[in-house]
């Protein structure tokens, strides 16, 4: 068995360990939560086979999360709390049967764009069979390899820690250093995912130099991605990671070579390690930095109260417990309440003004220091920061939530659809231009479907992220051409 095979085994066992759970909380009629659970499940399994694409495992990976496994494990455990906010949801039992309707309409719109990509357009072992010529990019490689490491892990330590000195940029706050010609820009791209698309061409070519399961890139590849987050500020780095490695994986086994599964479970190991690491020290530098928290991440597990008039032997205990209770409110939030998905659809439904009328207002949501306009107009959260705060908090309603500001299912439906087949195109497009690239191709995957699943905030930049991806693309057409004039010289 694969190790794919093995990861898909530890999410049925999953889902058939807290399905019990769900369907005897939820309130509403069961069938709707049967309905639900067979979609959101369907999807996830089924998007982690060998003819899957990396948009869809990582876009189903994030919508099972967000929606069945969030809503899930709040109303069997949690007490329905919904940490981020559910708006003026009522929690009747006809509003949740209508919330997980919108959903699995939703759901059923990437099944369908998944169907179409897989029939009509395009599958990594098909396109596997057009060699692409790699010899001369191989020997160039090859003739300049300690260099080019060299640099790299020049960049992937020097860039974080210069970031995190003069902050550039980090997630939830005003960058404290302006740089001319929106060079914080090039910066953010850098640290999201410009180094770790830099990770994913060596650690190709590490591969065919050496073409061998083990890989000491990959390693370097996610000390990057760790290195980075802790620098942006960003508890994500396992998405990142995780497509280097899943794309690394798929490149072996594409190239015809027997999977070392131990090897690859070492790399998943790492991967969860450094992440742990993450989320802790990532935590510990928001409380620093007074980050918000905006949430009810405290309320899972109370605070030990102590009087005054206790002494003092028993307060430092106390104080040690709670210290403790608070990171594990942390993790438990993480874990459980951190994803995007289920909370939006909650809020938009319960707004009885949202409409076409509504939908084209979202477009034109801007920073002003406010919250942002799902907050503010659809959530009721109205609240403005104090003139140029150093620290704001952006909560969204996730791409499903976002296209029901229509309050249109058809449309709903129709746009998940589209837009996944476009996000289908972009990654074969990536494949294409790297030669072959999959590791390359899987990250840019990983990316779209990271950006679709939290989408809501200041529609109109999504151009940003468009921009970024294209700047990978244009880097990778110079490099290859500035490697084709190197050798007609």
């Amino acid at each position: 068995m694969t190790l794919i095979s093995w990861f898909k085994i530890f999410l049925i066992f999953l889902i058939l360990i807290l399905f019990p759970f769900g369907i005897n909380s939820y309130v509403g009629n069961k069938f709707y939560y049967i309905i639900f659970t067979i979609i959101s499940s369907y999807a996830l399994i089924f998007s982690f086979n060998k003819n899957s694409i990396s948009f869809e495992s990582f876009f189903s990976l994030l919508l099972w999360l967000g929606f069945w496994f969030k809503f899930t494990i709040q109303i069997s455990f949690l007490n329905s709390q919904f940490p981020e906010g559910a708006g003026m949801f009522n929690h009747s039992s006809n509003s949740y049967n209508q919330v997980l309707i919108i959903s699995t309409i939703g759901i059923l719109g990437f099944l369908l764009a998944r169907y179409v990509r897989l029939k009509y357009i395009f599958n990594y072992d098909e396109l596997n069979k057009d060699k692409i010529e790699k010899k001369k990019y191989l020997i160039f490689y090859s003739n300049f390899r300690k260099q080019i490491i060299f640099v790299y892990c020049f960049l992937i330590i020097f860039l974080p820690i210069i970031n995190l000195i003069f902050v550039f940029f980090q997630k939830g706050t005003i960058p404290q250093t302006i740089l001319p010609l929106g060079l914080n820009n090039f910066i953010n791209w850098l640290l999201m995912f410009g180094l770790a698309s830099l990770s994913s061409i060596i650690i190709f070519f590490e591969f065919f130099y050496k073409k061998k399961n083990s890989n000491k890139i990959v390693k370097i590849g996610i000390f990057e991605n760790f290195f980075s987050s802790l620098s942006v500020l960003s508890r994500a780095m396992i998405f990142n990671s995780t497509s280097l490695v899943y794309g690394y994986y798929r490149l072996v086994e594409m190239s015809n070579m027997k999977v070392d599964k131990i090897k690859f479970f070492k790399f998943f190991i790492i991967i969860m390690l450094m992440f742990s690491i993450s989320l802790v020290v990532v935590s510990k530098l928001r409380q620093v930095n007074d980050f918000p928290v905006g949430h009810q991440v405290h309320s899972y597990i109370p605070q030990i109260e102590v009087e005054e008039t206790q002494i003092e032997l028993i307060k430092k205990p106390v104080e040690v417990i709670n210290d403790a209770s608070r990171e594990l409110n942390q993790i438990i939030f993480l874990i459980a309440g951190r994803w995007v998905g289920i909370e939006g659809v909650m809020t938009v439904y319960s707004n009885k003004n949202m409409g076409w009328s509504t939908f084209k207002l979202a477009f034109k949501d801007e920073f002003n220091f406010s919250n942002s306009f799902y907050e503010n107009f659809v959530k009721g959260s109205n609240h403005t920061y104090e003139k140029n705060p150093k620290i704001f908090t952006v909560y969204v309603p996730g791409i499903i939530g976002f296209l029901y500001y229509t309050n249109s299912l058809f449309f709903l439906f129709f746009c998940i659809f589209i837009l996944c087949i476009i996000c289908s195109y972009i990654e074969l497009f990536a494949y294409k231009i790297s030669k072959n690239n999959i590791i390359f191709s899987y990250l840019i995957g990983n990316v779209l479907a990271y950006r679709l699943a939290h989408f809501g905030y200041m529609p109109q930049n999504t151009y940003k992220i468009l921009l970024a991806i294209l700047l990978n693309f244009l880097l990778i057409i110079v490099m290859y051409k500035s490697v084709d004039l190197f050798y007609k010289k």
